[in-house]
Parts: C-alpha cells; structure tokens; sequence
C-alpha cells in the first residue's frame, strides 16, 4: 500500500501541468525543482509584483520567450514577495532579476539590455548547440511559423553527408533557430523533399529550399540572399547591411507624395531581384533624409532610382522611372560593377 501510494504521487508530480502566460512558465515553490529538472534551459525572472520596471519588463520577456523557447528551453518567473525563501535562496536583491539555469543549476545572471532583442540574442547564444531533432510534427509545424528566419533539414539518416554538413552549419551560426528530422511522414505532411533545407521565413513567398548543394559555403550563401525581404526598407539595420557590405543595391527614394514610381519597381521585381539588393527609403523619415542628402539628392527631384556601388562607393541616377527601364537601367550599372571589380583584380 505504501509503494502504491508512493508510485502514485512520484507519477503526479512527474505529470505535474506548470500554468503558464502569453508563453511563460508561472513558477512556485511546489514546481520550481520540477521545471529545472525538467528541461535543459530555463531563463527565469525574478519579479515582484509591485515592481513598476517588473512590469515593464513582462512583455518584453514573454516576446522573447515566444522567441527563443522549445522543447529544451524555457522562460519562467516567479514572485519573490510571495517566494521569499526561493529568491534568498538564488541571492536576488533588486527586481527584477533574471538568471539562467542549466541543467538543474544555476549558471550565470543576465546583465545585458532589457530589450528583447538582446534577451532573445543572449539566450540563442547560450543555449544553442546546434539543429535539435523534432519530435513531433506539431514541433516543425510551429517553427515553420516563427517571426524569425528558421530552418529545417529532412533528411533520411543522421549519418549522411548532407545533414552533417547542415548540422555543422547550424553549430557556427547559433543564431539561426535550426531543427531536423529523419521521418519521412514529417517530411510529407511539411511537403519537403528528402534530402532538403527548407528555409521558412516571414517574408516573400515564405519558404525557399535547398535541394543538390549542401557545401556549407553554398548553404552560408543562401542562408544570406534569404535574410531579408527582396523588397527592403531603409532602416538602420539595412544601412548596415548595405554600407558595411559589398553587393551592390538598387535604391527607390520617395516621399508620401511622390510614391507612385514604386509599382514600376514592383513590377521590374522579377528581372532583377536575383542580381542586386532592392530598397525603398522614405524620406519622409530620418534615415531616407539622410540618404537622400548622401546622394545629394533635393526633394524636388524625387522619385529617383539610385544604383549604389558600396565598394567604390560611386552611384548612378535614373529619373524616368518605367518598369523596362529600370530593369535596362539595373543591367547596365551591374556591367559596370562587374567591370570594375576586374580592374581591382
């Protein structure tokens, strides 16, 4: 009898449900063990309840745990006021404070930005080891969807060529939320072919596809031509891209009255978007401003299409803005482009 009731309450705590909100695990004293033990990461805020920054903080921590979680890695809290011993136990003294456990035990503070960009790149960076297998079709059906750029290698055996290339791809670049799996009906239900790298993106047509080159060089190419949308906007994180890079970039600057050449742009897509970056700058905003002032562009003059040489640094104009012509237009300037790279060499 005793056995039996130890069996049945060893089987409930092992079956325990942990409650949960917009994605994060609602820690107590009754679980907290339980949820460490259970999966391998566990990013775990300590808060108060009365803390104003505690509130800021929420849902920017649930975004990020959106993010980043999976079935090796989670985002909890719990409430020191109401957990005393728990947060005297892990030496919390300011809220709110967030700490990484792995593997039952606590391994470090996190000190960043309370940003979720950083929280979700801290995480990435320390939990990541590689592609994870799925488990079940649900697993490839949600990481299909993530706002984030994933990708999934379907594949017939962990021994081949193929996937230890992917696999050793996903090891470099941590970043990148990457799963795999051997099972054929997985691969079926997700209408991928075997072998295959299925990059799922929330952009374009949402899904592009690896199927005969598996050179992890040729899969950093591809992983970089699908970063972006082939139709991007002037940003920050753009310029960066652009200025820091070397690929040449084909410019729309406009304004909200001055807009109408972007579907002659749309229209010229097709025929130029495998040969150069594409990008729209409003300069109605700061960064299209100071684009347009970089090229030395006057707002009376807008539309233009700029064609940019980030190594030379040197750019074209084209004012007469059609579909054909900026497609002619684009081709020409690639010439040059190429031309020059071969004088350098």
């Amino acid at each position: 009898m005793q056995y039996l009731l130890t069996l049945l309450l060893f089987s409930l705590v092992l079956g325990q449900q942990v409650p949960e909100e917009n994605g994060v695990l609602i820690l107590s004293d009754q679980n907290f063990e339980y949820v460490l033990k259970k999966y391998e990461f566990v990013l775990i805020d300590f808060y108060a309840h009365w803390c104003g920054h505690c509130h800021h903080l929420a849902p920017i921590f649930a975004s990020a745990a959106r993010q980043v979680r999976n079935q090796n890695v989670q985002f909890a809290k719990i409430n020191c006021p109401q957990y005393e011993h728990l947060c005297r136990k892990y030496q919390v003294t300011g809220f709110p404070t967030l700490k990484l456990f792995g593997d039952g035990q606590l391994q470090m503070e996190y000190q960043g930005d309370r940003t979720e960009k950083a929280i979700v790149d801290w995480m990435r960076k320390k939990t990541n080891k590689g592609s994870i297998e799925a488990k079940s079709l649900d697993q490839l059906k949600k990481i299909s969807e993530s706002p984030n750029l994933v990708m999934v290698f379907f594949g017939e055996q962990k021994e081949s060529y193929e996937f230890m290339q992917y696999f050793q791809f996903s090891q470099k670049n941590k970043h990148i939320s990457a799963m795999h799996t051997f099972n054929q009906n997985f691969a079926n239900e997700m209408r991928a072919q075997v072998p295959s790298i299925v990059i799922y993106k929330p952009y374009d047509e949402r899904k592009a596809a690896i199927y005969d080159n598996f050179e992890i060089s040729y899969i950093e190419q591809f992983i970089k031509k699908h970063s972006y949308p082939v139709l991007m906007n002037f940003d920050l994180p753009t310029a960066k891209r652009i200025f820091k890079g070397d690929q040449p970039t084909l410019f729309l600057l406009q304004n909200s009255q001055t807009n109408h050449a972007e579907k002659h742009l749309r229209l010229a897509l097709s025929k130029i978007k495998d040969q150069i970056l594409i990008c729209i700058a409003n300069t109605d905003n700061k960064y299209g401003l100071r684009l347009m002032q970089y090229f030395g562009i006057q707002n009376d003059y807008l539309p233009q299409i700029v064609a940019f040489n980030p190594i030379s640094e040197s750019f074209n104009l084209l004012s007469e803005i059609t579909k054909d012509g900026i497609v002619s237009f684009t081709q020409q300037f690639l010439g040059l482009h190429q031309n020059t790279q071969k004088q350098d060499l």
